[in-house]
């Protein structure tokens, strides 16, 4: 596989354990600050990737495995697919402000 689609696939799958992890927060009697450990998890398993994302193209650029042009190009296509599903999830979130 490209290293390209690698990092693709990185920005892709960058938001499944922020989702996977959302719906794991207790009730509201459980903690002061209204998050769990479990939400905190999946934010932090969900940094990680995105950091991985963005730094993976540049150090294949510094280890001349890909071109500079194409690192800003994964860069910048990355950001753009993690902006879009971070953009789509806000847009559809369901809040329980009606139950």
């Amino acid at each position: 596989m490209a290293a390209g689609l690698k990092i693709a696939l990185t920005f892709v799958l960058a938001p499944l354990p922020n989702a996977l992890f959302a719906h794991c927060g207790g009730d509201e009697f459980s903690s002061s600050d209204g998050t769990s450990g479990a939400v905190d998890l999946g934010r932090f398993l969900t940094s990680i990737v995105v950091v991985t994302g963005f730094a993976l193209p540049v150090v294949l650029t510094h280890s001349e495995v890909v071109k500079p042009g194409a690192c800003a190009m994964s860069i910048i296509g990355g950001g753009l697919v993690y902006g879009t599903i971070l953009a789509y999830s806000a847009a559809f979130r369901q809040d329980d402000e009606y139950d």
